[in-house]
């Protein structure tokens, strides 16, 4: 009678085991981590969508958490928006209304991909500060909280032509190796008011943007095509101290 007690309360741990790892997995994904873009012309949409990988449809709870866009970025509900915000499968939000604070935001997503994107129009208005900033989003489960995600949106809106430069290209910054392969390295000494690298191809595209801290960086490239770029070494308020140019073999 013991023997068979004992098999029982095995056999039930197991059970439960199994029963706690099913419900943990992962019902849904972004489709990436992280994206980039330069909003040009009218403006841009930039897609980081979900996929439901659960055998029904799942209601996604999702909130930004992190941001630090500029206050003309955010725009605000009495004056001009500059288009800025987050769209689900069913809603666009206005940035102003997702950042600094804000409950969760709610849609429910069939199975396979449905539409999440960022989008903006700050391309058009010159009143708008250049730079480089970020939106971080979290999505859950409304069912399993504990089954989230995360999404980081990261776009660059250029200076007008002739506004935004301090000419520091004469400084004294090392890049190499040059060409590079999966990793390129820069000594920036002469200038501690470096927050951001973005690497740019020829056509002015932006290929990857690196947060950086002190008087050196390390960029890894592995992600990036082989082809001609350029790194942008900008302040805080976006303005680009020095640009190098390279090659990625």
């Amino acid at each position: 009678m013991k023997k068979i007690f004992i098999l029982f309360s095995v056999l039930a741990s197991f059970l439960s085991a199994r029963v706690t790892f099913a419900q943990s997995a992962s019902s849904f994904h972004m489709t990436a981590d992280t994206v980039w873009a330069t909003p040009v012309g009218s403006g841009v949409d930039v897609n980081d969508n979900i996929v439901v990988t659960a055998t029904d449809s799942v209601t996604i709870l999702w909130k930004v958490i992190a941001s630090d866009f500029p206050a003309d970025w955010v725009g605000h509900a009495g004056g001009t928006s500059n288009g800025t915000g987050i769209c689900d499968l069913n809603l666009c939000y206005p940035m102003y209304s997702l950042w600094p604070a804000t409950g969760n935001m709610q849609c429910k997503y069939p199975v396979g991909s449905g539409d999440y994107h960022f989008q903006s129009s700050i391309s058009t208005f010159s009143a708008v500060s250049a730079g480089t900033h970020y939106v971080t989003i979290r999505l859950q489960n409304q069912a399993v909280p504990t089954d989230t995600a995360y999404a980081t949106f990261i776009i660059t809106k250029n200076w007008p032509a002739g506004v935004g430069n301090i000419d520091h290209n004469n400084a004294n910054i090392q890049l190499y190796p040059n060409p590079a392969s999966n990793e390129v390295n820069l000594v920036y000494e002469g200038l501690s008011d470096v927050k951001t690298i973005a690497v740019y191809n020829l056509i002015g595209k932006v290929m990857s943007v690196y947060r950086v801290n002190g008087t050196s960086a390390n960029l890894d490239l592995e992600n990036v095509p082989s082809g001609i770029y350029f790194a942008r070494l900008m302040n805080a308020q976006g303005d680009v101290l020095a640009t190098r140019k390279f090659a990625k073999q």
